[in-house]
């Protein structure tokens, strides 16, 4: 059971399913890449969900706007479920 715990707080994007509602975690995220991160519109305190999944990267919703990623950003980007 811990186990379960534990792939859930360290998932990425691309681990999400597409519609599911997830925030960016709030510990471990490189300082550099939270920059990058603020810069392309995302937030701490607002949730996002992937909205679209391709070989080369995945769109992902936030509010209004839409953001499209690469695949191997969007493994950096560590996420915690609602």
């Amino acid at each position: 059971m811990s186990n379960s715990s534990e792939l859930k707080s360290h998932a990425t994007l691309v681990d999400i399913q597409i519609g599911q509602k997830v925030m960016l975690s709030k510990k471990k995220m490189d300082q550099k890449l939270e920059k990058k991160l603020l810069a392309l519109g995302f937030s701490k305190l607002i949730p996002l969900q992937v909205t679209q999944k391709r070989k080369g990267g995945i769109v992902v919703s936030i509010g209004n706007a839409r953001i499209a990623l690469n695949e191997a950003l969007a493994q950096q980007v560590l996420i915690q479920t609602l």
